[in-house]
């Protein structure tokens, strides 16, 4: 005889994916994956690319290069700026006379020494060098009236290298920060002509190098996961998401727990699910504030 399922799961299964939801951001957060010097709250930024020099950098991108300058900065403050003992100051952003290869020599690291004494810095973040390229391809593309047609996509590349130093120049890490964005696409053989560049992306461009130090300094430091899941909304739930929505996920948990004991499988099954989601929110901000607890002791 042929085998009859049981509706009833499949039927919540499909009222659940059809049923109203919104989204919430959730974390994980993870220990740091290398450890810096114990006494490395004290930290002082600068920039060693010169810009300036016209035989490397044309006039018109000089603004796009700042700006990269800058976005490093704020992605150095974002990171360092979560741990509370800590401060970031600027030394220069434009400082001139080095270039990536006298960095390398071993009397470099009394510059070093003098800018930490200079700032009262224990760490040096040095901005190395940078690239930044708008770089584009051609291609064929089918049109509304089925023809061919050539195409031209953009992509801005922006390349940044940091190096992180102890006050004595003894050299920490390393990092290149390598970012790059699709920009836009040109149709047409009058859309050849022109296309974005470096003085019309200079947004663009701070935010990857934003990106490119939370990267690099962002390994020191404990690191959160950001994802997204799905709260349902229908009915009493609507009124209890404000609360979790509103950074209270605390006070949704008893009246979650009342309405998963619901004599309606429907609403139960819903409210479980978002019990489950605040419990977890609750769960890693403890998790998160360990992890930090741990990271300020180990540095102490």
């Amino acid at each position: 005889m042929k085998r009859i399922l049981q509706p009833l799961s499949f039927i919540y299964m499909i009222a659940l994916l059809s049923s109203c939801t919104t989204p919430i951001q959730m974390q994980r957060t993870y220990p740091a994956e290398r450890e810096l010097p114990g006494d490395s709250a004290r930290f002082v930024y600068i920039n060693f690319f010169d810009y300036q020099i016209p035989d490397f950098i044309r006039e018109k991108d000089k603004p796009a290069y700042a700006a990269a300058v800058k976005g490093y900065g704020t992605g150095l403050a974002e990171i360092i700026l979560k741990d509370p003992r800590a401060m970031l100051m600027m030394a220069d952003t434009l400082k001139k006379g080095f270039t990536v290869i006298s960095m390398q020599y071993p009397e470099f690291a009394d510059t070093v020494r003098t800018i930490c004494k200079e700032f009262g810095a224990n760490m040096l973040v040095a901005l190395d060098s940078i690239s930044l390229q708008v770089q584009s391809e051609f291609y064929l593309t089918e049109n509304d009236e089925g023809g061919s047609m050539m195409a031209k996509d953009f992509n801005l590349f922006a390349d940044t290298y940091m190096t992180l130093y102890t006050s004595d120049g003894e050299v920490i890490d390393r990092c290149a920060g390598e970012k790059s964005a699709y920009v836009k696409s040109k149709y047409t053989i009058f859309g050849m002509i022109g296309g974005p560049t470096l003085a019309n992306r200079q947004g663009l461009v701070r935010t990857l190098a934003t990106a490119s130090a939370k990267d690099c300094i962002g390994k020191f430091y404990p690191f959160s996961e950001v994802f997204t899941e799905q709260l349902y909304t229908k009915g009493p739930l609507k009124a209890i998401n404000k609360t979790i929505l509103a950074g209270r996920p605390e006070e949704a948990l008893e009246p979650l727990q009342g309405l998963a004991k619901s004599t309606d499988p429907s609403l139960a099954t819903k409210a479980a699910h978002n019990l489950d989601i605040v419990r977890r929110i609750l769960e890693e901000k403890e998790v998160s504030d360990e992890v930090w607890k741990n990271f300020v002791n180990m540095e102490q």
